[in-house]
């Protein structure tokens, strides 16, 4: 063959090849709202295509370490589902609440995988994904115990997780009791076992856990809806990954899969029905999940 042929030749599959690796570079022409439609993107993340995520040593059925020390709870199911979607990877590090917040704030985290209610005071430094939870604030006691009202825990030593909404709490309606801030829940129902504490605010979503592992032991006094809805804390610069994980979260709630999660791990805790004017669709599914039943 003439060997100006063949130069044209190699010059031309050269060419075809070059294209061909561009196209598929570029992830060619798919849905990009697909299960990976976040690929590639750059979300503005402390690690580019990795969420760097914190979770605290005590926050189940949310998130707490295995016997292997690893993450395990809703919101890790939840943010692998999503990581997914989004074309993203997720590595977790263990801080606590008090120390996380601020944390993420000076950009050490991408987001905090906790149960946090969003209040006000925490939006002025965080953003917050969609809500997940609604909680109530359950002030428990030993068994013995004759407390009935808020009240009766006049000059009673009354413990709280550090920078927690159960803090908040107390300090609102606890004023004339000694608050004692504890690093966390299972510190805090450690100290009230212990006789140094007369009670432990906790949140309700942990209330059966602490519960089944001392049976008989606790009780509830008194129990007070939390203001507003829980969700996990985001750094506010991260505005389009919050906009893409919101969506991920949306089509999850929309789909049922969120729903089956939530009656994993609180299968004696019915969904709150507060939370139906923020996900109508969860409403529909717990109605005919009813209908069923019946």
């Amino acid at each position: 063959m003439n060997r100006h042929i063949k130069r044209r030749i190699v010059s031309g599959l050269s060419v075809v090849a070059a294209t061909v690796m561009t196209l598929t570079a570029c992830g060619g022409s798919g849905d990009s709202d697909s299960k990976s439609s976040g690929s590639g993107k750059d979300y503005g993340l402390i690690k580019p295509g990795t969420i760097n995520a914190a979770v605290t040593a005590g926050d189940f059925p949310w998130a707490s370490p295995d016997q292997s020390g690893k993450p395990v709870g809703l919101l890790i199911d939840l943010n692998e589902l999503i990581s997914k979607r989004m074309g993203l990877k997720i590595t977790y590090k263990t801080t606590t609440v008090q120390a996380g917040l601020p944390a993420l704030t000076s950009g050490q985290y991408d987001m905090l995988a906790i149960g946090l209610v969003a209040t006000p005071e925490r939006k002025k430094s965080v953003a917050f994904t969609k809500p997940i939870f609604w909680g109530t604030n359950v002030i428990v006691v030993p068994n013995a115990s004759k407390a009935k009202t808020l009240d009766d825990f006049t000059g009673k030593r009354v413990g709280a997780g550090a920078n927690s909404t159960q803090e908040d709490f107390a300090k609102k309606k606890l004023t004339k009791s000694k608050l004692v801030s504890e690093p966390t829940d299972s510190v805090c129902v450690s100290q009230l076992l212990a006789g140094n504490l007369d009670a432990c605010v906790l949140g309700s979503t942990h209330v059966g856990k602490i519960y089944d592992e001392h049976p008989g032991k606790l009780k509830s006094a008194v129990q007070e809806p939390q203001e507003q809805p829980g969700a996990m804390a985001v750094n506010k610069k991260l505005t389009t990954f919050l906009a893409a994980y919101n969506k991920q979260l949306t089509a999850l709630a929309d789909d049922g899969t969120f729903l089956k999660l939530y009656e994993k791990y609180f299968p004696n805790l019915p969904f709150p029905t507060a939370m139906y004017d923020i996900w109508p669709s969860i409403k529909k599914q717990v109605e005919a999940e009813h209908k069923k039943a019946s």
